[in-house]
């Protein structure tokens, strides 16, 4: 328990203080009353701070939507098992602002070249890069493709262009695949469906 520059807690300040006040016989006031004013006072400081100093709420599901339905808390996101590079921006190292699919499609990347599909109908070339550790398992995987900045909104969004080298057999299929996924991960369900 922190102590002040007397060597006194908080508790024993407080001791000492309504020891003083009870000691003093002063008509009309109730020492009871003064004691449950004070306590109740001391209550109401320490939970201030303490909302003050840690404000979270700790019984927050966790529910926003990068997380699975239900929250993070009871359904967790998917953990990388090495680090991800995502055109040169550390996925791994942010797990908090990638969506959850988005999470469990980057843990089934493999090294390779790869043809993905651009928003226009275009073929574009998608290299991952690997690295090892001496027992073979990968620590560490680079997806790199280079774009104009004229072109760069032909580039699918994330989780479909990763949907794709996961799912690489038929570029075309997986693009449609992957993009009615994403549409409904993030639009909900199509009405009437």
């Amino acid at each position: 328990m922190a102590k002040d520059k007397e060597g006194l807690s908080v508790d024993e300040k407080f001791e000492l203080l309504l020891e003083a006040l009870t000691r003093q016989q002063t008509p009309g006031i109730d020492m009871n009353a003064l004691k449950e004013v004070l306590t109740a006072t001391q209550l109401a400081t320490a939970g201030a701070m303490q909302k003050a100093m840690k404000p979270e709420n700790p019984d927050h599901p966790d529910v926003s939507v990068f997380n699975k339905p239900g929250g993070n808390r009871d359904n967790p996101k998917a953990v990388l098992p090495f680090e991800f590079w995502y055109v040169g921006y550390p996925v791994h190292l942010f797990p908090e602002t990638e969506h959850w699919r988005e999470l469990e499609l980057m843990a089934q990347v493999k090294p390779g070249e790869y043809t993905v599909i651009r928003k226009d109908g275009t073929p574009m070339a998608v290299t991952v890069k690997g690295e090892r550790d001496a027992n073979g398992v990968t620590t560490k995987l680079m997806v790199e493709f280079s774009v104009s900045r004229e072109d760069k909104w032909l580039i699918p969004p994330k989780s479909v262009l990763i949907y794709q080298l996961v799912y690489n057999d038929h570029p075309k299929r997986r693009f449609l695949e992957a993009m009615q996924e994403h549409l409904t991960l993030t639009m909900g369900e199509p009405v009437g469906a």
